[in-house]
């Protein structure tokens, strides 16, 4: 459930663009960065509880995709 939650917080700062800008001394909070980083984090987290290969996914997936794509 927080992986849902945490890509409803995404789709919310990419609708108001709100980016980090880069600069040490400004919050990463409430950025497009922040929610990436907590959508990244429970998808490895939820590949970790399952014992999921994450890189072994995205190479299959990749070669599931090529295929889709070269017709």
């Amino acid at each position: 459930m927080k992986l849902v939650e945490e890509v409803g917080e995404l789709a919310e700062v990419i609708r108001k663009n709100q980016r980090y800008q880069g600069d040490p001394n400004k919050a990463i909070k409430g950025t497009i960065e922040e929610e990436l980083y907590d959508v990244l984090y429970y998808v490895i987290a939820l590949a970790n509880a399952f014992d999921v290969d994450l890189e072994e996914c995205c190479r299959l997936k990749e070669e599931i995709n090529k295929e889709r794509t070269d017709h």
